[in-house]
């Protein structure tokens, strides 16, 4: 079936192959690294909670620190304003609508990372959190 505008190619079964194989090495781990980022976000919390610092430790240091998308991403949210922001601040709370304890540091520096997080995301794909908006 054609879609307007685009043209039907068919693939034999050795293109398909490949395509598959290729496809397979490059799955994308966006929703894979916000789950462990919110999981340890948790983590976090719950071994705080219990005073247990070697789990709080763990959970900070198996945070996705090493992700450069994040990373470059960090200050272009730190600039944002305007409806980008308010998006990406409406994502994050409806994710994790516990409030930002100001004298932890490590778990401010989580929520501001998992903020960026949803910030690259909404850069690629922005947010539409109104239903009657789509098309």
């Amino acid at each position: 079936r054609r879609v307007h505008g685009e043209s039907e190619m068919a693939l034999d079964g050795e293109t398909t192959k490949f395509v598959q194989e290729e496809l397979g090495k490059h799955k994308p781990a966006a929703v894979e690294r916000l789950l462990g980022d919110l999981k340890m976000l948790v983590a976090y919390e719950s071994a705080a909670e219990w005073q247990e610092e070697k789990a709080m430790h763990s959970a900070f240091n198996a945070f996705s620190w090493d992700d450069a998308n994040v990373s470059q991403a960090l200050p272009a949210y730190l600039k944002a304003t305007g409806s980008q922001r308010a998006r990406v601040d409406y994502a994050y709370n409806v994710l994790y609508p516990k409030p930002v304890n100001e004298k932890d540091s490590k778990r401010s520096m989580m929520g501001l990372w998992l903020k960026a997080r949803l910030f690259s995301y909404d850069q690629q794909f922005p947010f539409q959190f109104n239903p009657y908006g789509r098309q």
